[in-house]
């Protein structure tokens, strides 16, 4: 699965929905189309290149390819594709319009999904260029747009990667992709997962910061600063061998970036560099399939050392039980380093012996496992999350702890019966003594069974008749912390628990929202909804299910309480509280910048599209505003109170997600301008007339990207159309946000209507600070 061929064996599954047909002129008029039905394409001059529709897994995409005679049809990669991850619909067609803008309708939700964004750019043509760009021209051929300057996952020679544009990698599994490869604050190339880990670096050079990032055609990929100047380089296996006829570099679904040639006596494309050598060290290369190992034939494979999940037998999850009676065990695994992925921080604690660092897992009750390194650092990784991924091998230089409960076994005793003394060889055994003997055993053991069973029904009788009697009366407390674990890994309470971490709810933050300190004293917030009527089936049914559901902008839920008629909710608390009171706090809200802003809104459509997405199974918000966004104590944004629309009454499938991206369309009308109930009306007519600049909140500091809110404004308009099949994916709303994805201008929003205030009674109570 990990192996160096996997990318190639991706890529051939992209097969392309195209028919010989005669070359079309290298000039492409405006009013030109490319469509699914028909099977045409556009080609180079040379024919090296072709762009043309995609199939694959019955969804199709528009992209270019390297079309060459000399590669099989089977291996001719696709190197650049139009929104990256977008699938449009059987009868989808890409033009390029009179107006000389290039669009991307699918047929399925019938919108335009993608465009070029050059209504008014005087374009006269377009041609797709013998290095594998495909550019609009003025009159005075004049470059206008390229596709060079909004890459996908692959670099072609020539190609620049600037220090604004990223590379992604293709989704996996119809979940968008974490991996991504760009020029980082200091001025060096990394290789990112979920634009938190970086697990790659260039090397740096100090105070020369790189400017762009170039592949050239000989095999060399280079960075160079403002000057031109190369400030690093790494070369290809093959550099300037003169044969080679095709490269391109590539960010893989597996996040290592490879580069691959192609050369005239091919027969199948060549590896001849990547970044990182070992697949393992690849952050999170295993996912929550366990940990990266070698097999004994030196190829990458993912194993589960220590524990599969009793939810999901696809995830490997530490074996963590929040409640464990008979005392937990740390169990070593030798030359095994394990980090945490959701979320992706650690406790390190320095200058420890590995003896010190198990018992510091082993005294923390949210600990779940615990790696001390043995590179002399002395450090030690408490882990409180059961997703962990990692590695194993000779050359690791690390030992890892992982926390084990000692189940109780019931133990049948080993009684010993002392053996009959053999009978004398003098004293011969009749058939009488034998029979006997049988007869005497018989008795017992029948008289023993009648007595049991009389026992067994007269328990049965007396157990049926108390609960007759008291069924009534016996409150419904929770089972799981009672009887046995909870699978969620949610800490079940009792009212009585509830009452004392509030302090007797002592401590109102909110409607119907208190704050209250666990024992280990971790700060939470507990949601008190005893007020609507569910029965206490669907409510652990709906713990479950949200305790499995893990991300880095997601507030986590920590605990229930599910007794007698009380249900509570108890969530990881942040200290700066909801949007709504941060956005009212004269201090807090000089700290929003407009990167911090820029920030927030792209953490909660990760958080929204994760839902939508990245779960076993869809998870719809139901009621996502600024009250349910909240922030920690550096700014950054999570979301809260997700998934409940199933006992708070709405929807909770799929149809969910046109209402999602309605919100969060307010949700950044709110982040811009401060405006919360309604303005989007207003918002338009002032983007429309050219003053995009009065939406913004003037209390942001240190001015406005006017590039990014263009981006930003469009998307929102798009997310704000009555019409839902006109509406985004949170997935293209990610892509847009983060300079991924060009966004078409949006037609004016029909309607601005917010739901009435009653609807919203439960939304959240984190809407402030203790």
């Amino acid at each position: 699965m990990l192996g160096r061929d996997r990318s190639l064996h991706v890529h051939s599954m992209f097969l392309l929905v195209i028919v010989v047909l005669p070359v079309v002129s290298s000039q492409i008029p405006l009013g030109s189309k490319v469509s699914v039905e028909e099977k045409n394409h556009w080609l180079s001059p040379n024919g090296d290149f072709a762009i043309g529709f995609f199939n694959r897994l019955n969804e199709y995409g528009i992209g270019i390819r390297i079309s060459s005679r000399l590669i099989p049809t089977d291996k001719q990669p696709i190197v650049w594709a139009a929104g990256g991850d977008l699938r449009v619909g059987d009868k989808s067609y890409f033009e390029l319009k009179k107006t000389g803008e290039l669009v991307l309708f699918d047929s399925t939700r019938g919108v335009t999904v993608w465009a070029s964004a050059t209504t008014n750019a005087s374009v006269d043509s377009a041609v797709l260029q013998n290095d594998g760009n495909l550019v609009l021209l003025s009159k005075n051929k004049d470059v206008v747009w390229q596709s060079f300057d909004t890459p996908s996952d692959t670099l072609l020679p020539g190609q620049n990667l600037s220090s604004n544009q990223v590379l992604r990698a293709a989704r996996r599994n119809s979940i968008s992709s974490y991996y991504s490869l760009r020029i980082g604050a200091v001025g060096d190339l990394e290789l990112k997962w979920e634009n938190d880990v970086a697990y790659w670096r260039s090397a740096l050079v100090p105070s020369r910061s790189a400017l762009r990032a170039v592949l050239a055609s000989d095999g060399a990929f280079q960075l160079f600063d403002h000057m031109s100047s190369p400030i690093w380089s790494v070369f290809s296996d093959d550099h300037g061998e003169p044969d080679v006829k095709f490269r391109y570099l590539r960010l893989d679904v597996d996040g290592n970036l490879r580069l691959h040639s192609w050369t005239k006596n091919s027969t199948s494309w060549k590896l001849v560099w990547q970044a990182v050598e070992n697949q393992c060290d690849v952050f999170a290369t295993c996912g929550l399939s366990g940990i990266c190992v070698f097999n004994e034939s030196g190829s990458p494979v993912c194993t589960c050392p220590f524990s599969v999940s009793s939810v999901s037998s696809s995830k490997c999850l530490l074996p963590y039980k929040q409640s464990c009676k008979s005392g937990f065990t740390m169990v070593p695994f030798d030359r095994t380093l394990l980090y945490a992925i959701y979320p992706p921080n650690e406790t390190v604690v320095s200058q420890v012996s590995a003896t010190q660092c198990q018992n510091l897992c082993q005294q923390d009750h949210l600990c779940t496992a615990a790696t001390f390194m043995n590179d002399g650092s002395a450090e030690c990784k408490i882990k409180k999350t059961q997703y962990a991924s990692g590695q194993s091998g000779l050359s690791i230089a690390s030992i890892s702890f992982v926390k084990r409960c000692n189940d109780p076994i019931a133990i049948i005793p080993d009684t010993t019966k002392s053996k009959p003394d053999s009978p004398s060889q003098n004293t011969p055994t009749t058939q009488e003594d034998h029979f006997s003997v049988c007869v005497s055993c018989v008795i017992g053991v029948g008289g023993g069974t009648i007595a049991v069973f009389i026992m067994i029904h007269l328990g049965l009788m007396g157990y049926w008749i108390y609960r007759k009697r008291y069924s009534f009366t016996t409150p419904d407390y929770a089972t799981y912390s009672k009887d046995g674990p909870n699978p969620s890994g949610c800490l079940a309470l009792s009212y009585g628990e509830v009452k004392d971490i509030t302090d007797n709810f002592k401590h109102s933050v909110g409607s119907n929202t208190f704050k209250g300190v666990l024992p280990e004293k971790q700060p939470v917030l507990v949601k008190d909804y005893s007020i609507v009527k569910v029965e206490p089936r669907k409510f652990r049914s709906v713990v479950l299910k949200l305790g499995s559901v893990h991300h880095r902008n997601l507030v986590r839920l920590e605990g229930y309480c599910c007794e007698s008629s009380y249900r509570f909710l108890v969530y990881e608390y942040l200290k700066n509280g909801s949007l709504v009171k941060c956005l009212e706090d004269p201090v807090i809200v000089k700290k929003l910048t407009w990167r911090k802003r820029l920030d927030l809104c792209l953490a909660v459509a990760r958080a929204v599209s994760y839902l939508h997405m990245g779960c076993r199974e869809f998870v719809g918000h139901g009621s996502l505003s600024c009250e349910s966004v909240v922030l920690d104590e550096n700014l950054e944004a999570k979301v809260t109170e997700y998934g409940l629309t199933s006992f708070l009454g709405g929807s909770d499938d799929g149809g969910g997600s046109a209402k999602d991206i309605l919100d969060f369309g307010y949700v950044v009308l709110a982040v811009l301008s401060g405006i919360r109930n309604n303005g989007c009306d207003w918002a338009y007519e002032q983007w429309v007339g050219g003053n995009a600049a009065e939406i913004v909140n003037t209390t942001i500091e240190g001015g406005v990207n006017s590039d990014e809110l263009e981006r930003v404004l469009r998307i929102m308009f798009w997310c704000l159309q009555s019409d839902e099949r006109m509406r985004p994916t949170m997935g293209e709303i990610v892509n847009v946000l983060e300079g991924a994805m060009p966004v078409d201008p949006p037609p004016p929003p029909s309607t601005c209507r917010r739901r009435p205030l009653e609807e919203e009674e439960y939304r959240t109570g984190s809407d402030s600070e203790a």
